[in-house]
């Protein structure tokens, strides 16, 4: 048993629209013009499994009118299910494989360590499941964990960190001895790697790794970087890559590591918000990587070409995502096969 790389073949990717009764409220016309242009992306290269809100009529009838085709074809399946919020990768399945089949565990989630409020979203998974969205047994586990808080790279190993999974309102009965067991138990971990440092300002999720180190192959992590030493970001960042630098894989070897830049500071107001490059996307034969209408989106876009040559890497404007808080990783979860 282990859980699955990103970077392999998937079935679909996961996405739960946003709805008026969400935070997205204020700007609902515009993150849904960015839902659609993100699915339109998706569907070029695999099939999409769509949550919409019942009570959400305006948005299901702007995603008939946009996917006809799509649906008829049931390359985009829609399934009406009640959410909270639109961040289905934390509390979306985490999709293990045991002897060719496939396993989906289902984590409490309780909304980033009780912030926000997640009864809909902790209950999808087995909606879905009840729906038949899902190939595999689909297990209810007895932990919070968010898909976001770790990293898999097919090989056993996770990649981590403790300012996440060691906040005392998720699993304050338990210790970082007893997580790593449970995550060993749990995602046929032979393996886990924990990061003590990296932060955003602006990020809910108390440093989830997909928005500071993630794993592009078995053996490379791309992770960002904060060149200037007047940012708040700068030292936290560079203990960070150290730390990275140090990281061991099971026989003894250093990962090789891609350093992705940083983004300039983006405001909501007087809040900075966590705009990140390493909050992409793996898709059949594709990257989705989030920019910003930053300097420095062309530079990230051309380093993870470079890295993963095999793949078409592709921009997808997350500007109107970052204003809540997250990226385009943070609302998809992949979804494999059997």
């Amino acid at each position: 048993m282990r859980m699955r790389a990103e970077w392999e073949k998937q079935k679909a990717i996961l996405l739960v629209f946003p709805h008026c009764n969400s935070d997205w409220e204020y700007c609902i016309a515009e993150v849904r013009k960015t839902f659609i242009e993100i699915i339109k992306k998706i569907l070029q290269y695999e099939n999409v499994i769509l949550c919409i809100d019942p009570r959400d009529k305006e948005g299901q009838r702007e995603v008939e009118q946009n996917f006809r085709e799509s649906i008829q074809s049931q390359k985009l399946k829609i399934f009406n299910i009640f959410s909270n919020d639109t961040w289905v990768r934390d509390f979306g399945p985490i999709n293990l494989e045991d002897n060719g089949k496939n396993i989906l565990l289902d984590f409490g989630f309780n909304g980033w360590g009780l912030k926000f409020a997640s009864h809909f979203d902790n209950q999808i998974n087995s909606k879905l499941k009840e729906c038949g969205a899902f190939e595999g047994e689909l297990k209810v586990m007895d932990m919070v964990l968010e898909g976001g808080s770790i990293e898999s790279n097919g090989e056993g190993v996770i990649l981590t960190n403790t300012q996440c999974l060691l906040e005392q309102n998720r699993n304050p009965y338990l210790t970082q001895e007893q997580i790593e067991s449970k995550l060993k138990n749990y995602l046929g971990a032979k393996k886990v790697l924990w990061l003590n440092y990296g932060y955003l300002a602006g990020d809910d999720t108390d440093s989830h790794i997909d928005t500071l180190a993630r794993f592009i192959s078995p053996s490379q992590i791309a992770y960002i970087a904060c060149d200037n030493q007047e940012d708040e970001h700068y030292a936290q960042l560079k203990m960070m890559e150290q730390e990275l630098m140090e990281l061991r894989d099971e026989k003894g070897n250093p990962y090789k590591l891609v350093r992705l830049p940083f983004v300039s500071p983006i405001f909501e107001g007087e809040e900075r918000l966590p705009a990140t490059y390493a909050n992409f996307l793996f898709l059949n034969h594709a990257l989705l990587v989030p920019t910003y209408g930053d300097k420095n989106d062309s530079v990230a876009l051309e380093i993870l070409s470079n890295a993963l040559p095999h793949l078409e890497v592709i921009g997808v404007d997350c500007r109107t995502l970052i204003r809540q808080h997250g990226s385009l990783h943070c609302i998809s979860m992949q979804i494999y096969g059997t």
